[in-house]
Formats: structure tokens, sequence, C-alpha cells
């Protein structure tokens, strides 16, 4: 006999384990986050149980806490969680026909992704009309201080969320263009961060440049990055802040789709 739903319930529910994903539950629906006792007054809970409920979560990395405000927010691994969900549901596919569209502009391969942890993944890309371009397999990762996928959202990342994945950086590398010190990079981190792009100067690929834009989430959170990427004869570097200007124009057209509203 298949027990009823009411007899499942009160048979199965691990009360606490409930009351933790009503919290995060709660706090999803506060992305500014809320204060201990503002959990125990909108969710009746006791505050003991709160209290513990809370700090295992924080201690497990579900949640952070700012010591100065006492405000209780989702971590980065949450939100890390429901990104990679969003992905492969609804920012492909909102993406999809401006990142042709940019293309079509361009003439370049144009790519759509994502940070991941200590890495980034691609999640889609749409080829270039010339017949020597750039082609990468979706799912493929790449790092984060030698793109502007990395640059892009790293730099528009609160602090307390972009520093830990900072300090996890080798800085391995890859050309004699690439960037290998924390200090230079955090630099050019405010440099994105003023113009609103970033660029890949043969970085990662020698000879390959790269020009990239962060895409937003209804909260503003930097949740992707949209750029192009081309052979430096293509894409000289008297060429990259005319088409970095471009390139923003649409990631922020993808960025309104995802609910974000222009500051």
């Amino acid at each position: 006999m298949i027990p009823e739903k009411e007899d499942l319930k009160s048979n199965y529910n691990v009360p606490n384990l409930e009351r933790g994903l009503q919290i995060i539950e709660l706090l999803a629906t506060h992305p500014k986050g809320l204060t201990l006792t503002e959990i125990i007054q909108t969710l009746d809970v006791t505050k003991s149980s709160a209290f513990r409920i809370t700090n295992t979560l924080i201690f497990k990395n579900y949640l952070q806490k700012n010591e100065t405000s006492k405000k209780i927010t989702l971590s980065r691994k949450l939100l890390t969680l429901g990104i990679s969900s969003m992905n492969e549901q609804s920012i492909v596919e909102l993406s999809i026909d401006i990142m042709r569209a940019l293309r079509d502009e361009l003439k370049e391969s144009v790519m759509l992704g994502v940070v991941l942890g200590q890495t980034g993944t691609i999640l889609e890309q749409v080829s270039s009309s010339f017949p020597v371009k750039l082609y990468v397999e979706q799912g493929t990762h790449f790092h984060l201080h030698s793109s502007v996928g990395g640059k892009s959202i790293l730099a528009f990342m609160p602090e307390e969320d972009a520093k830990p994945i900072i300090d996890g950086i080798s800085f391995t590398k890859l050309t004699k263009n690439t960037i290998i010190s924390k200090k230079t990079f955090k630099e050019e981190l405010l440099q994105v961060r003023q113009k609103g792009y970033a660029i890949d100067n043969g970085e990662d690929i020698q000879g390959i440049h790269c020009i990239g834009a962060p895409i937003f989430n209804e909260y503003g959170y930097p949740v992707a990055c949209l750029w192009i990427t081309a052979p430096h004869g293509r894409l000289p570097h008297e060429e990259f802040e005319a088409k970095g200007k471009i390139i923003l124009r649409y990631a922020l057209e993808i960025s309104l789709k995802l609910g974000y509203i222009a500051r």
C-alpha cells in the first residue's frame, strides 16, 4: 500500500531540515539579507532553533553573515547552484538571438560563459561568418585570470564573493601577455569596472583577442559574460574601445531580459 501524502509528511519529515529550507527560501526573497531576529519573527521559529540552523548553514557555506550589519544572506555557493540550474534553462535561451545579432554585426565568433567556483565554463557559442574562426565546445572550461569571462564577472562581483575566488587563482602563465600577479589582476578588474567591458590581449591563446561584457540578473549580480573572439589581425588594439561599447550594448539587452533594471 502506498502511504498517503499526509502520512509521508508525518512519518518522514525532518523538522530542522524543513526549517533550514524555509530559511533559505526566505533569504532568496531578500537579497540584501535579514538579521536573525527578522528571520525568527518572519518564520515564527524559536531563537535557539534559528541560531543553530543558521550557524550550521553558515559553517557549511550556504549562508554568509555580515558582522557589521548582522545581515544574513545566501552565499556564493547557493548562488552558484542557482546559476548552474538557470544557465541550462534560461540564460542560453534568452541570449541566443542576441548572440546571433552580435555575430551578424561584428562577423566574429560570439561566446557566452559563466563562472562556477574557480573556473569558467562556456555555455554557448555562435560561430564567426569568416572561414578562419576559433571554435570551442560547449562545456569547455576557461581560466579566470586570462579570460574576458573571468575578468568581466569578477570585476562586478561583490567584494566578499570575488575575494575568495581571486585568492584561489594560481595565475599560471599561458602566453607572454598573461597576467601573473594578483596585484596587477586587481588593477585590471578596476579598469574593467570603469569601462564596463574586459579585454583579453592574447593572454589565454597567443594571437587571439577577445572583448567581453558582463550580464546581470534582476538583482544586479553578474551571472554571465558575453564576448567575441578573433585573431588579432581582425581585432586590433585600436578597435577595442569601439567594439567594447557594441558588446556592452548587446550584453545589456540580455541583462534586461533577465530582469535587470539599468541605472
